[in-house]
């Protein structure tokens, strides 16, 4: 219920978003005939902009701690009974996009109905991996107590957490979590909502193509949807994923000015923008690369300054309102980089500044990043061939998809060509620490096949229109001729049925082999869960450690409870129980002062339960630090002759009940 109840919220939210996006779209568009291509172009490219200005909305609100609930469910609802028309036209939209779809279906094209059961097929494998509860630290102690804290402050407060750097930054996304969480309380709907614009962003990609739109979901699934890349990360809280998300939306939105010159586009293209760089410092980058992008046009005057500036105050008012808020607070529009670092030391800048602009793993140091020398170059060009090429069938069939787009229509392609290079050269030289950090320039690259892809088709159309005939034209018309005499529903069926090969070839083996998971992206067990062969509580017990333990320690209240071994322990045992940390647990880095210390920190913290472990013990000490984990021991075989086991888990950790010591 928890799921359908986060899917019901932020469905509200996209309705919300599109309205106003269409509202937007239909006025700067006004003196076009047509202002826009189709209701079904305004519906797919308009979920990512829409979500962006239900952002911005609520970044007003949360500016003057308005973010209530008692005043977004009036405001919406005034808003939405002011724009009914539109509210109308979407609903309207969406009928025709259904009744034609179901049209062209029974006259014996399969591809609506595959693109439909391919994206509602992804929509549900994303809502049962989302109840998994990510693996990252980093969603727990930061993402979502973020949002919580704009829930329950109404709004902005300075630091929003309990950390002068991470509570300063731009918050532009944990927002957005924070819009799903006013009305479901649990970390699912916020990461619901990234699944969301994660699926707003593919089909944004398919509205990209002028034609066989149906079809090329398909190919949009097999590039991106269906590799192991992105989708495991499309539903967990980490803001990673939707600000590559926005940050390749405002390029390809870019594009489709370019080939269009309409200025919703454009428009479009300053909304996600700013969304991406109210998310994350990083993305200032994409800033520049637009802007060159546009260069030409506003040296030669083709581009409006009204449209302009419609557009820059349209990005500002999504993205400027952490750089002022730090810029007024702190002295630094980009705290804490470049112009000063006020509640941070020099020492601790020193070493972040170093961290990030150096590979995490220590075997990738011996790459050189800097592309002035020859070997650089080398070293990158060997990174792009081993990272993101070697072993990747998916990429492969990008590559030869780009390159296909060069020879058809190279002006055309070319823009979104050359900032893929430029992102993937920026990402080496600037942020070398990590893959992931290479997610936006990754997911342009696929976006780019795409678009290569629809101009081969384009090309192709347009070729047999002007030159009618020829040996492979006529076979095409001659095996067409033969399927219509044949059968249209038999045709429909083979494409059917080749499709479903191909995109279910590794479940259906799986059915007769379960020892081993059907696509690479999922975890080991997550197929059981998917099939109803294995409970989701199950699956969660046997594959994460500690989940059992937290589980029970939450459903039982207990107080106070002592695991020393477990770096992140109140950060999971939260995220087992919906995200909130009741302080059951007493926090890790809480040791005795010394040996002799044991008794009266027993007493002290009101220790009422331990948790042992048993197993790995060399890398728990190595983890914590040999002295604490010797004190650790000391406190738990001081406490243990006087304890009852209440649980024990496959991990080789068990649950302690201590009975205190006796009465002196």
């Amino acid at each position: 219920m928890t799921v359908l109840a986060a899917w019901l919220v932020v469905a509200a939210i996209l309705l919300f978003g599109l309205i106003f996006h269409r509202t937007l779209a239909l006025q700067v568009n006004r003196g076009l005939n047509p202002p826009v291509r189709d209701g079904t172009d305004l519906l797919l490219s308009g979920i990512l902009p829409g979500i962006a200005l239900v952002g911005g909305l609520a970044t007003v609100l949360g500016a003057i701690h308005l973010l209530r609930v008692e005043v977004v469910l009036p405001l919406a609802a005034l808003l939405m009974i002011w724009r009914r028309n539109d509210l109308l036209g979407i609903l309207a939209d969406l009928r025709g996009l259904a009744v034609a779809g179901v049209r062209v279906t029974a006259k014996g094209d399969p591809f609506p109905l595959l693109a439909a059961l391919a994206f509602i097929g992804l929509a549900c494998v994303i809502s049962v991996t989302a109840l998994f509860p990510a693996a990252s630290a980093d969603v727990w102690a930061f993402q979502i107590p973020l949002a919580q804290s704009i829930v329950s402050h109404g709004g902005f407060v300075t630091p929003q957490v309990d950390s002068n750097f991470y509570g300063n930054i731009p918050l532009f996304f944990n927002v957005l979590f924070a819009c799903t969480l006013l009305f479901i309380d649990h970390w699912l709907a916020a990461g619901l909502l990234n699944a969301a614009i994660f699926l707003g962003f593919l089909l944004l990609l398919v509205s990209c193509a002028h034609r066989w739109r149906a079809a090329g979901s398909l190919l949009v699934c097999f590039l991106i949807a269906f590799q192991p890349f992105f989708t495991p990360g499309a539903a967990v809280p980490l803001t990673d994923l939707p600000r590559s998300c926005f940050s390749v939306a405002a390029v390809l939105y870019l594009w489709r000015y370019l080939e269009t010159l309409r200025p919703s586009e454009l428009v479009s293209c300053a909304l996600v923008l700013g969304g991406a760089v109210g998310g994350k410092y990083t993305e200032l980058q994409m800033v520049g690369l637009i802007g060159l992008a546009l260069l030409p046009s506003i040296c030669r005057g083709k581009l409006p300054l009204p449209l302009f500036l419609t557009c820059v105050v349209a990005f500002l008012s999504l993205a400027g309102y952490w750089y002022a808020k730090n810029l007024i607070v702190l002295g630094n529009p980009i705290y804490p980089f470049m112009f000063g670092h006020p509640g941070l030391s020099d020492q601790w800048m020193a070493d972040y500044t170093l961290e990030l602009g150096r590979a995490f793993d220590p075997a990738n140091r011996v790459f050189v990043t800097d592309l002035t020398t020859r070997q650089g170059w080398h070293d990158f060009f060997f990174i792009m061939h081993d990272w993101f090429l070697d072993r990747r069938p998916y990429a492969i069939v990008a590559l030869i998809l780009i390159i296909g787009g060069l020879i058809a229509s190279p002006r055309r392609i070319f823009m979104l060509v050359a900032t893929t290079a430029a992102m993937f050269i920026m990402w080496y030289v600037v942020m070398f620490n990590h893959i992931r950090w290479a997610t936006p320039a990754y997911l342009l690259y696929f976006s780019t096949a795409y678009i290569g892809a629809s101009l081969i088709a384009e090309k192709i159309a347009v070729s047999k229109t002007a030159q009618p005939g020829g040996f492979v034209f006529d076979m095409s018309a001659r095996l067409l001729a033969g399927n219509k005499a044949v059968s249209s529903y038999l045709f429909a069926f083979g494409v059917a049925g080749v499709t479903l090969v191909v995109f279910c070839l590794p479940a259906i083996k799986f059915v007769y082999r379960p020892s081993g998971q059907p696509y690479s992206w999922m975890e080991q067990g997550v197929m059981d869960v998917l099939v109803g062969r294995q409970g989701l509580d199950d699956f969660l017990g046997a594959q994460r450690e500690g989940y059992v333990i937290y589980r029970y320690v939450a459903a039982n209240d207990l107080r106070t409870v002592f695991q020393p071994f477990d770096t992140g322990s109140t950060l999971y045992a939260a995220a087992y129980t919906g995200g909130r940390d009741k302080g059951w647990l007493l926090p890790p880095y809480i040791f005795p002062g010394s040996e002799g210390d044991v008794d009266a920190f027993i007493t002290r913290n009101n220790i009422r339960y331990f948790i042992r472990v048993t197993e790995k013990k060399e890398l728990l000490a190595d983890r914590i630090g040999g002295p604490k984990f010797v004190l650790a021991e000391e406190t738990i075989s001081r406490m243990l002759p006087k304890s009852t086991l209440l649980l024990k888990d496959g991990f080789g950790w068990e649950l302690y009940r201590f009975d205190g010591f006796s009465a002196q």
